[in-house]
């Protein structure tokens, strides 16, 4: 829980890199405007703690907490210190304002400070650091001040543009009807003060900033939906006698936060952490030349969802991701979709994982998780079936279901949705299995 000497040394904080908010903050806290929650549990649900401003509840992560100490705890101050100076603001233009539009320009007013604050500490730190030698370090800081400075002036929300030449993604897929994006975490003013809003574990602004000042920022993906990020995850290289593994250092999904956002009309998309780790695969097999092994460290509460998507135990906390299970091929399929140029070895080992699966409908499903699984394996045969999907996989659905057919009581379905799709490969299969059976 949040006590009332962590509020304190994260106002000191504060106080270090901008004395006025800082002695600003501590007046508030001697006055009772800051304070901590009396009685405060774990009841809200999520992974937050939380304090006081104004009355109001002020979550701070508790993964973060635990984490990067009081960072969170800056984060929220500042968030609230700047929803404060715009309300009063607004009280002094006087008027009527219209309540919604104020609301946001508060909101966003918060979100505002808490990431410039958080981008002068990164200035600061870069400046007091060590001198670097003549030459690309040299360069690489000028670049990262100047790319800071130009952030600061950004009024734009996060807009993520397709381009046919040059895409800013590396893949695209769909969530709840929705394209989706894998890409390298867009660095921008709507980026940061979207992560700043929401306060997921493991990926606050600092550690956001922290990447690009350690130069691994390429290694920080995010999932953008709709020009909202979604989800995030941070890889790591690990390398270990003559084999190597792409390691999930982080990944964390907005699905679950328990307060949204003012200006957001829904909740957030389902399969999001899928879609992340579907993404994570695309780059081990098509990014990289040497096959890569997809680890990771699981908490106890996640191992199920893991377990689901096709990674197995490796020890007492470690997974290793084995053959893609239906809920990830479903978002695998979706990505090659979209993806034009995949490497051949991609595209045909995704559709091993298909014959292997369609081989696999012969079992009848003996529990709900058997038969969810079939449901999600049902409908990636029907994504291979469309006209549109690469000739690989659709041979790898329909040479399963002509083989394997009399023991998959739902190929009969399949062939004939294939069929009514007007597939020519459909119909060549159909006439080459009658006529090997007429012989």
């Amino acid at each position: 829980m949040i006590k009332r000497e962590h509020i304190k040394q994260a106002i000191d904080a504060i106080s270090m890199r901008n004395k006025e908010i800082g002695y600003s903050l501590d007046e508030m806290l001697g006055m009772g405007i800051i304070n901590i929650a009396s009685g405060q549990t774990e009841s809200t649900g999520d992974e937050s703690f939380h304090f006081l401003f104004e009355g109001q509840r002020v979550l701070v992560n508790r993964v973060l907490f635990f984490q990067e100490g009081t960072a969170p705890i800056e984060q929220g101050l500042l968030i609230k210190y700047g929803e404060l100076v715009k309300r009063q603001e607004i009280q002094e233009r006087g008027g009527s304002p219209e309540y919604p539009v104020a609301l946001k320009e508060i909101h966003e007013a918060g979100l505002r400070m808490a990431v410039l604050h958080e981008m002068d500490f990164a200035v600061q730190r870069i400046e007091k650091g060590p001198r670097p030698d003549k030459g690309s370090a040299t360069g690489r800081h000028e670049f990262l001040i100047e790319l800071f400075e130009r952030i600061k002036r950004e009024d734009e929300p996060l807009f993520v543009q397709e381009t046919a030449l040059d895409p800013p993604f590396l893949y695209k897929g769909v969530l709840s009807e929705s394209a989706a994006f894998f890409m390298c975490f867009p660095f921008c003013m709507g980026s940061l003060m979207q992560v700043a809003d929401l306060n997921l574990e493991f990926f606050s602004v600092r550690f956001v900033l922290n990447c690009l000042l350690r130069g691994v920022e390429r290694n920080l993906q995010a999932c953008v939906v709709q020009d909202r990020i979604v989800g995030m995850v941070f890889l790591s290289l690990k390398k270990q006698f003559l084999s190597r593994s792409l390691e999930i250092k982080y990944i964390a999904t907005q699905r679950g936060k328990a307060e949204v956002a003012p200006d957001s009309s829904s909740g957030p998309p389902k399969g999001v952490g899928t879609f992340l780790v579907a993404g994570v695969w695309m780059l081990a097999r098509n990014e990289m030349q040497n096959r890569a092994d997809i680890v990771l460290d699981a908490e106890v509460g996640a191992r199920g969802f893991y377990e689901t998507i096709g990674f197995e135990s490796k020890g007492f906390s470690g997974f290793v991701l084995g053959r893609p299970r239906p809920y990830l091929l479903q978002a695998l399929l979706g990505m090659a979709r979209h993806t034009p140029d995949l490497q051949q070895s991609t595209v045909e080992e995704i559709a091993r994982i298909i014959k292997r699966h369609v081989k696999g409908l012969r079992k009848k499903p003996s529990t709900e998780r058997d038969l969810s699984e079939r449901k999600a394996m049902i409908e990636c045969v029907r994504e291979c079936l469309m006209p549109d999907s690469k000739h690989e996989f659709m041979d790898a659905a329909i040479q399963g279901l002509l083989r394997y057919g009399r023991k998959i009581m739902e190929s009969e379905d399949l062939l004939r949705y294939a069929s009514e799709l007007k597939t020519n490969r459909v119909k060549d299969h159909v006439h080459t299995a009658g006529a090997s059976h007429q012989g």
